[in-house]
């Protein structure tokens, strides 16, 4: 696999374990502690595959990208029969949409290395410095503009202190002391 193609993989986990958490906030506690086991074993696999020349266990990483797309597909089917659309209001669509695009372009991607592993077929060339830069930054202006309004659709964005509006009490206190 490209070293861009994983830092983009690496960049789509992080940012769908960061919509995870986010998610936790008014979530009722089973899904909330669902959702942060789901959140934090995205964001570490995020980290460790940047570290990494290659996708460790990617038949469970097809797996764990499936997994959260069920479980919400699910979560619907179970709120549209019991009629009571409350269980299904807890999760809002925005962060969740945006979290699955992630999860498919991450099960995607992982499915077309997996055949080209299946196919005997050579590992592409590493790019260039230059190129691999351009990739890398282009990979997380994405995914930074697909995940901040994903968290600021969740109850913790909607808690958060608007910008320009912090009263620097924090900033006061840190000094006091």
């Amino acid at each position: 696999m490209s070293t861009i193609t994983r830092s983009w993989l690496a960049f789509a986990a992080i940012g769908t374990g960061l919509i995870h958490f986010a998610l936790v906030v008014g979530s009722p506690l089973p899904l909330g502690i669902l959702l942060a086991i789901v959140g934090l074993a995205e964001f570490a696999w995020g980290v460790y595959t940047f570290a990494r020349e290659d996708i460790a266990r990617p038949r469970l990483v097809l797996v764990g990208a499936l997994a959260p797309m069920l479980g919400w597909g699910l979560l619907l089917v179970v709120s549209t029969a019991a009629e009571n659309p409350g269980i299904a209001k807890t999760l809002p669509l925005l962060p969740l949409a945006i979290a699955t695009l992630f999860e498919i372009f991450i099960a995607v991607t992982v499915a077309m290395h997996l055949r080209r592993i299946a196919e005997h077929r050579p590992e592409p060339r590493a790019p260039g410095v230059g190129r691999y830069l351009i990739g890398l930054t282009a990979g997380g202006l994405v995914i930074a503009a697909l995940t901040t309004p994903a968290l600021a659709a969740t109850e913790a964005g909607a808690s958060a202190v608007p910008h320009g509006e912090h009263t620097g009490q924090f900033f006061e206190i840190s000094h006091q002391h």
